[in-house]
């Protein structure tokens, strides 16, 4: 039988149809084996990486064929048997395999199905190529490794040193000095004046004092508060050390054994008041049969009593000997009545008393008992809550409380910078060296604050004169002016000459002063023994010390980032890039405080989209962690 094109396209479509006749084919599944028998052709056919070989061909002949350009699928035909055995399978399909003494010929029908073929083997190879190509770029995106998104960063290390924060301004110097000075801070009452007309001063040398307790006072509860801060941070963040396991343990096993031990007296309690009660009622038992007994012998008594004197009114009185009798009986009877009374009572008080008895003993057993019971009960609650607050404090680290702990603890360190600023202030300090002209400061008085003026002798409380000195004249901007304060240290750079000097703010004008829509504030500073080359004119640039922390760990600021409340630095030290939370406090001007989280010397990263003063910017930890 010749193996029509039909066949051909079950073959490949896998077609579970069988084609039978005169030597048999069978069109199987895609990658099953197509038979042809020897007589019609050997056959050797390649589809989609599967082979499907024919039944052996028995007949020596020219093997090889050909290859069709199926994309990827190619049909390797043996092309003839012996002798006049064999045919031809071309790539048209519309050719048959001869069998037996049968020519192969050309069929149109199967010339017009073998083009149908070829197109829809092209487009399945066009589909082949395409599964192919995504595969290819599949495996290639997965073996290629992904860019660290940490690579470019610039690293920096942490510091130790002097953290400040400061403003910057230019000026020019001019000569002479004169400040009428107030108190820097909120003032008070004033318990010391140190000089007084005529004094010579140094620059940072005391003038004036007002009552620090207050100052003190806040301080130290602003310390307190940090402290408490700190130890809820640390409670927040670390786990049960070995003692404090240990601890708990005792805590839980000391209440288990109190427990036990209260189980074990109200088990105590309840045998002893059931025995009160027992023995109680096996000595009322008697006493009160007693008087049972003694009751119904009088009863009886009585009884007898009015029998006879029923049966003495009914006896003839002439039966003397009768009468005698009965009046004899009833005299021994009304004896006995009044023993039997005396019995009564007596057996009645003895039971009374023993009923009191029985009472407060089994009062006293009963409240024992009830106060067993609320121990037993006390000692139940008291392992409960010792159970659940090992619970509670063996539970990891919740971030809502790291979080919140250290916002308490940025709160607190502001509050304590401005207490111990606040303490600072309750004494008055020269600015500058000189001569004190004027002393308006009395003990016992309230000073007021106020910035002081730089503008002749005023209504502070001491004015200071230095007709010698220096000073610088700037403007402030506005968004800086609330940080400057009289007494502040500043470093001074004349440009023209390139001398570093130092200085301190001697007043900052209450007045602004508007150019050009921009609100300045003029500023004087008293530069610190100026040397002689120094001349009135000069341009300055100012740098004022507002703030400054010494021995403190720091990092640039663009190297922390936040996620919520939680701030924290990629730290590169020891290998691989790592996510660490820090605690932050000051903020600087060369960076921002690191009070726990990093060690000095540490190595962390530097983002590309923060700078100074802004916060760093990195990957998500998602993002980090995906890496």
């Amino acid at each position: 039988m010749p193996l029509t094109p039909t066949a051909y396209v079950w073959a490949l479509s896998g077609s579970a149809d069988t084609l039978t006749g005169r030597g048999g084919v069978s069109a199987g599944s895609l990658g099953s084996t197509v038979r042809v028998p020897a007589a019609d052709a050997l056959a050797r056919i390649v589809v989609a990486g599967h082979f499907m070989d024919s039944g052996p061909n028995p007949w020596p002949g020219r093997s090889g064929g050909r290859i069709g350009p199926f994309a990827g699928i190619g049909v390797s035909l043996g092309n003839r048997g012996e002798g006049s055995i064999g045919g031809r399978v071309r790539r048209r399909l519309g050719w048959h395999c001869g069998n037996g003494d049968h020519r192969a010929h050309n069929s149109r029908a199967g010339r017009v199905e073998g083009r149908l073929m070829n197109r829809r083997i092209l487009v399945n190879a066009g589909l082949g190529v395409l599964v192919l190509g995504l595969g290819v770029a599949g495996l290639v995106a997965l073996f290629t490794p992904r860019q660290d998104p940490y690579a470019n960063l610039p690293t920096t290390k942490v510091l130790r040193g002097t953290l400040a924060a400061t403003v910057t301004a230019s000026g020019n110097v001019e000569s002479g000095i004169t400040a009428s000075l107030q108190m820097p801070g909120a003032g008070g009452v004033i318990t010391r004046v140190y000089v007084k007309t005529g004094s010579q001063v140094n620059a940072g040398d005391r003038l004036v004092r007002v009552d620090p307790t207050s100052a003190r006072e806040q301080l130290a509860s602003a310390q307190a508060s940090l402290a408490s801060a700190n130890a809820a941070m640390t409670n927040a963040t670390r786990g049960r050390t070995d003692v404090e396991r240990r601890s708990d343990a005792a805590s839980v096993a000391a209440a288990s054994q109190a427990l036990t031990n209260a189980n074990r007296l109200l088990s105590i309690a309840e045998e002893s008041y059931a025995l009160v009660v027992q023995q109680q009622a096996e000595i009322i038992a008697p006493l009160q049969a007693a008087v049972d007994d003694a009751q119904q012998a009088l009863s009886d008594d009585k009884v007898e009593l009015a029998r006879l004197k029923a049966e003495l009114a009914a006896t003839d009185p002439s039966d003397t000997g009768t009468i005698a009798q009965l009046e004899a009986q009833i005299s021994q009877l009304e004896a006995q009545i009044v023993t039997d009374t005396a019995t009564l009572t007596a057996a009645e008080g003895s039971l009374a008393q023993a009923e009191r008895t029985r009472d407060t003993l089994v009062l006293q057993a009963r409240q024992s008992l009830t106060a067993q019971r609320a121990s037993r009960d006390a000692a139940q609650k008291a392992l409960a809550q010792a159970k659940a607050a090992v619970a509670v404090a063996q539970q990891p680290p919740n971030p809502g409380s790291v979080q919140a702990a250290q916002a308490q603890i940025d709160a607190a360190n502001v509050a304590v910078d401005q207490a111990r600023r606040a303490l600072d202030d309750t004494v008055l300090r020269a600015p500058f060296s000189g001569t004190v002209s004027t002393v308006n400061a009395v003990v016992g008085q309230s000073a007021a604050a106020s910035l002081g003026s730089a503008s002749g002798a005023g209504g502070g409380l001491v004015t200071l004169v230095n007709p010698d000195g220096k000073r610088v004249v700037a403007f402030i901007a506005e968004a800086d002016v609330a940080a400057v304060k009289v007494g502040q240290e500043a470093a001074v750079n004349l440009p023209a000459t390139g001398l570093d000097l130092t200085a301190r703010v001697v007043s900052v004008d209450v007045q602004s002063t508007v150019t050009n829509n921009v609100v300045q504030y003029l500023t004087t500073l008293a530069l610190d023994a100026p040397p002689a080359s120094v001349k009135v004119g000069q341009t300055a640039s100012l740098s004022i010390t507002t703030a400054s922390k010494p021995d403190v760990l720091f990092v640039p600021t663009s190297a922390i980032a936040t996620d919520g409340l939680t701030s924290y630095v990629i730290k590169t030290s020891g290998g691989k890039p790592t996510r660490v939370e820090v605690t932050t406090g000051m903020t600087g001007t060369t960076g921002t405080e690191i009070t726990s989280g990093l060690s000095e010397g540490d190595s962390v990263l530097l983002s590309n989209t923060g700078g100074t003063g802004n916060p760093g910017l990195f990957p998500t930890a998602a993002q980090s962690s995906a890496r």
